[in-house]
């Protein structure tokens, strides 16, 4: 893009890694723009909160309130869904593949 901002993405990257340097592999998954605070209590998901818009705070970064969610237990992150068990297929997403019809003819392979 001739007029985009240049390494805007990288920049992001790195001021990410840095401010949650601690948290990342703990308790917080950052990947490009978007994060995901996971907490084995309803406790420690509200100190979880609490640091990380205490860090967000900190160096006067936003939040897009449309896109944020919280306290769920199960909930799309990057096309797939995150849940207590580990990650699953976004349905909505393969339902494609999985409505596709088999082929009934050599050439339709």
């Amino acid at each position: 893009m001739p007029f985009g901002l240049k390494n805007a993405e990288a920049t992001y990257r790195r001021l990410v890694d840095k401010v949650f340097n601690d948290q990342t592999g703990q308790n917080l998954k950052a990947y490009v723009d978007d994060m995901v605070i996971k907490s084995a209590s309803k406790e420690d998901m509200l100190m979880d909160i609490q640091g990380t818009f205490d860090r967000l705070r900190s160096i006067s970064m936003k939040l897009n309130p449309k896109t944020c969610s919280f306290g769920v237990v199960e909930g799309p992150f990057l096309g797939h869904l995150i849940t207590k068990k580990g990650i699953k297929a976004n349905t909505s997403k393969v339902k494609a593949i999985t409505d596709l019809k088999p082929p009934r003819m050599l050439k339709e392979i």
